[in-house]
């Protein structure tokens, strides 16, 4: 009896299998973790409007030389010494067209040597300020389509994160579900390699009788012989064939079958189901599910926020400036604080800066240049695209169309090499047929067979291509989500990476096939 490949077995649904896919793929969690990070930047934008504090303090220490000028008005004996503590804070907040507002306040408590002149017994003068500061673009930088390009840039790119991530599952997902079908194939390319190798060894040992009792020729010894050698040779390449398939599946959910001693086989195989033409193509709205889409059509967007933003960098600077202040002065904080709050001192100020390049822009006028070849590019490829996943599309339910009809072909033949192998058996019992012929028999059945098998899996990987060209694949196994139902299941895997990613629970589609009855 044939040793396993591994010490121990493990029987794979399809189901099970690509569930372990979804929870232990790297690229799969890569993409993830890609798609979270650029989450993070788009709430990291949301700062923008939050208010912030400033604070500062300062010490002074300073002492100068007067001027004669200075001297007689200060009369503080040739220099000027002085002490003072200075404070401040406020609340600074930028306004959603591009304006900055600021309410704030400052004291500053004043010691030199000029105040004991005046005041013999006088320790500090205390000096206290309110103002509102009020700075607002009214050309160049101001506006919603300014102030709030960053955030919608970020939100695109979140968008390209998520079409980047649906993609690659696609990609996984298919791969690996071809990789289940192809070990299916090579667990019966050995299977029906190794039932060849029977079949030739009986002839060969009923030959081999023949020939001993003088029944037979040792042509059909030697033809038989020569048949078994050609079909061993073939089950060591199936052989060889599995052990590939094996370490395929297994390395889609990180598994390493000569480490882990496990021999995997799959418990579904292949079939052929009937789908219409109608049902492929899907009509005009599977291209919104699309990825590769959705990707550009997302680039055109970003584009043309660059466009919008570059048109408002031509204007000329023109900022309004406005604020309004209070001040108290007096021999403590107390005093000072009644001057700031009877409004005794009131400072007004409002003002117009104008800033207008010479050369009209020079810089500005080519990044706006510049920003709509990039749009024009965008749309172009997001044309060309469109196009080409229209091409596609067409050509791939073609290509379901035509596997269908071969895998049913190839099925009619091999039903017709096994009834036309039983029949030259029983002749060649009868003693009406030679080895040679049972053989060329045998070698066509098998042939056809396995081209059965590769027509079966080749109709599954053709319509897993129709599948991720269409963006249909993860809505058809139960994996669909959007960004927010996304982010919301997988927040908790991101916080421990390390284990499985269970967010994600695979369906299996109507069109995969139940486990055969020889499960």
């Amino acid at each position: 009896m044939e040793e396993p490949l591994y010490p121990k077995t493990e029987r794979l649904r399809l189901a099970d299998y690509l569930q372990r896919v979804l929870e232990n793929n790297s690229t799969i969690q890569a993409r993830l973790a890609g798609f979270h990070s650029s989450r993070s930047l788009l709430k990291a934008e949301d700062g923008l409007y939050e208010p912030a504090f400033v604070g500062s303090t300062e010490w002074v220490d300073r002492k100068r030389p007067n001027t004669i000028e200075i001297e007689r008005s200060l009369r503080s004996g040739g220099e000027f010494i002085e002490r003072n503590w200075t404070y401040g804070a406020g609340v600074e907040v930028r306004t959603p067209i591009g304006g900055r507002v600021r309410i704030g306040a400052s004291g500053r408590e004043l010691r030199n040597n000029v105040q004991r002149t005046v005041i013999v017994d006088l320790d500090a003068e205390y000096e206290l300020s309110a103002d509102a500061l009020v700075e607002q673009p009214l050309l160049k930088n101001a506006g919603w389509n300014v102030t709030y390009a960053p955030r919608r840039m970020a939100a695109r790119t979140a968008e390209l994160a998520f079409q980047d991530y649906r993609h690659d599952l696609m990609q996984i997902i298919a791969q690996a579900e071809t990789a289940y079908w192809e070990l299916s194939l090579a667990q019966e390319q050995v299977r029906l390699s190794r039932d060849s190798v029977k079949i030739a060894q009986t002839l060969l040992d009923d030959n081999r009788a023949r020939f001993a009792a003088g029944r037979g020729a040792e042509l059909d010894v030697l033809e038989s012989q020569a048949g078994l050698a050609m079909r061993q040779s073939r089950l060591s390449a199936a052989r060889q064939r599995h052990v590939e398939a094996i370490n395929r599946v297994a390395v889609y959910f990180g598994g390493w079958p000569q480490s882990d001693g496990f021999q995997y086989e799959t418990t579904q195989s292949p079939q052929v189901t009937p789908v219409s033409v109608e049902q492929l193509r899907g009509g005009e709205s599977v291209l919104a599910q699309s990825p590769n889409l959705l990707r550009a059509y997302s680039q055109v967007e970003q584009e043309k926020i660059r466009v919008k933003v570059a048109k408002n960098q031509r204007l000329p600077q023109v900022d309004l400036t406005g604020a309004f202040a209070t001040s108290g002065l007096g021999y403590d904080w107390k005093s000072s604080y009644t001057d700031v709050e009877k409004i005794n001192f009131p400072q007004w100020r409002v003002g117009l800066q104008m800033r207008v390049p010479l050369l009209a822009g020079i810089r500005e006028r080519n990044e706006l240049t510049a920003a709509r070849q990039r749009l024009l590019q965008a749309e172009r490829n997001a044309r060309e695209l469109e196009v080409q996943v229209r091409t596609e599309l067409d050509a791939a339910v073609r290509r379901v169309e035509a596997t269908a009809t071969t895998a049913r072909s190839n099925r009619a033949g091999a039903e017709f090499r096994a009834a036309l192998l039983r029949d030259r058996l029983k002749a060649r019992e009868a003693g009406r047929m030679e080895t040679r012929i049972v053989l060329e028999a045998e070698q066509e059945l098998l042939q056809a067979r396995l081209e059965l098998l590769d027509s079966e899996v080749e109709f599954q990987r053709t319509l897993l291509e129709l599948q991720v060209l269409k963006g249909s694949l993860l809505k058809n196994r139960g994996v669909e989500l959007s960004m927010e139902e996304l982010q919301k299941k997988t927040r908790d895997w991101m916080r421990t990476p390390g284990v499985p990613l269970d967010a994600l629970r695979y369906q299996a589609p109507t069109n995969i096939p139940t486990p055969s009855a020889t499960e």
